[in-house]
């Protein structure tokens, strides 16, 4: 089925600077285009006013994923990527392998990652003639320019299987590397070559940690802020009784090497659906910013600086005592903090905006809809996902979906629609946005709302 991308945006947006020749490079890999060149990039839009442009691919083609590029949006599909720009939807750079467009091809035959500054795009894929590498391929994800093709054997790290090689695991990327699990630790391969950078391994009597939010590999999860790898780890024999507390570490994602940790203070929940009840899990979270991080510590919902480790606040909580139980931390940085209850049903889900540092609150919004009846989620191959994936945070305000009719649940309108603005500023308007979905959109279909730049 077709992916139709949407962007809303402001009425400002910048033009191409120049277009191009249509460049086509046949490679032994895939075919690689350069359609538009010179790209100037747009800012993020921090307001919504109206529809900008939609785009989908051909009918052939599905879009898989959706990242966000320095840009616009970088669209996966099963047999490779497009670029877009931002700004109008225009096609900037696609590289598409043709061995992966049988009918018979999979979306599992392929995995695509961009780097956590948005500087390159990487793809590894199975080719179909054979069972001894991997091919990849990495491109400047602005320019589409082709940095390297290579193959990737299982002698480099890559784990064995009876049939072929694994595909590497791109869904969390570096300035550079993306980390394999290895032994009790993990190591971080070169995106260029698939050569070992370093790796990490805890003591003997230590163990890295699950992570609620972002379970990257089998046995522990690593987050990525820009170039800084978070993780929590727990160093005792007793975990089965009362409560525990564990260390968060940060590792400079270009060596390895230990940037910051906290120290004991960071609160062990046992899993609520592994079968081991004892299994331990971190309570963090990465904000929108991928700068800041929320963690759970002994002493509270702690807003933490990835880069020097300094605890901004002990409890986001603290700022606003009045909100129910149900409600959450959707956003937090240095200058706000965004607090939402979301309701279901028949109560209207309300936002409310605090200075960081003094805790005045800024504004306090109730959504114009008494109910969110829809299915959207972010891909998990994304570098930023939390609970509220439905829900982002722009410079002006808030941008949520929301659905016409209260919707309804019926088959007619059991999916979402419009998506509202919800300033900062109570004096500012909000704005209802109707989203002009494909005809064939189904009750059960996935929406994604991404911040790009455009």
């Amino acid at each position: 089925m077709n992916k139709r991308i949407i962007f809303v945006g402001s009425t400002a947006t910048l033009a191409l600077a120049t277009v191009g020749a249509f460049l086509l490079w046949p490679t032994p890999f895939g075919d690689h285009r350069i359609i538009v060149q010179d790209v100037e990039p747009a800012e993020t839009p921090g307001t919504i006013q109206e529809i900008s442009w939609t785009w989908e691919p051909d009918e052939e083609t599905t879009a898989q994923s959706v990242f966000i590029g320095p840009a616009g949006p970088i669209v996966m599909y099963e047999d490779g990527v497009s670029a877009l720009d931002g700004s109008d939807g225009t096609e900037i750079w696609s590289y598409r392998v043709n061995d992966l467009r049988a009918p018979s091809s999979r979306s599992d035959s392929i995995r695509v990652g961009v780097t956590s500054d948005r500087e390159y795009t990487v793809l590894a894929w199975h080719p179909r003639e054979t069972v001894e590498y991997v091919n990849m391929a990495v491109l400047e994800s602005g320019s589409g320019e082709l940095i390297d093709e290579y193959l990737l054997s299982s002698s480099e790290g890559m784990a064995e299987d009876a049939s072929q090689p694994s595909l590497p695991p791109l869904e969390r990327l570096s300035m550079d590397t993306w980390l394999d699990a290895e032994g009790d630790g993990f190591s971080a391969r070169s995106i260029f070559n698939g050569e070992k950078k370093w790796d990490y391994t805890p003591n003997p009597e230590c163990r890295i940690l699950y992570n609620y939010s972002h379970e990257n590999f089998e046995d522990f999860s690593v987050l990525i802020g820009e170039d800084t790898l978070v993780f929590g780890q727990y160093c005792d024999e007793d975990v089965s009784e009362g409560t525990f507390y564990g260390d968060l570490i940060a590792l400079d994602a270009k060596n390895g090497s230990e940037k910051w940790t906290i120290e004991n203070r960071i609160s062990l929940a046992r899993s609520e659906i592994d079968i081991e009840y004892n299994v331990r899990k971190t309570d963090m979270n990465p904000m929108w910013d991928p700068g800041y991080i929320t963690v759970a510590t002994e002493q509270g919902n702690s807003l933490v600086d990835i880069d020097t480790g300094n605890i901004i606040l002990d409890d986001t909580r603290d700022i606003f005592p009045d909100s129910p139980k149900d409600s959450a931390i959707l956003d937090a940085n240095e200058d706000r903090v965004i607090d939402v209850t979301r309701h279901i049903y028949d109560q209207p889900s309300i936002f409310t905006t605090a200075d960081t540092h003094s805790g005045n609150i800024e504004s306090t919004t109730t959504l114009p809809s008494t109910d969110f009846n829809h299915y959207l989620l972010l891909p998990e191959d994304l570098n930023i996902s939390f609970s509220w994936p439905n829900i982002i945070p722009l410079n002006g305000g808030v941008l949520t979906t929301t659905c016409k009719n209260e919707c309804e649940n019926n088959a007619e309108t059991d999916y979402t629609d419009t998506v509202t603005f919800i300033p900062s500023t109570p004096e500012e308007e909000e704005v209802t946005v109707e989203i002009p979905l494909p005809s064939n959109t189904s009750s059960k279909s996935t929406h994604t709302l991404l911040a790009s730049p455009g």
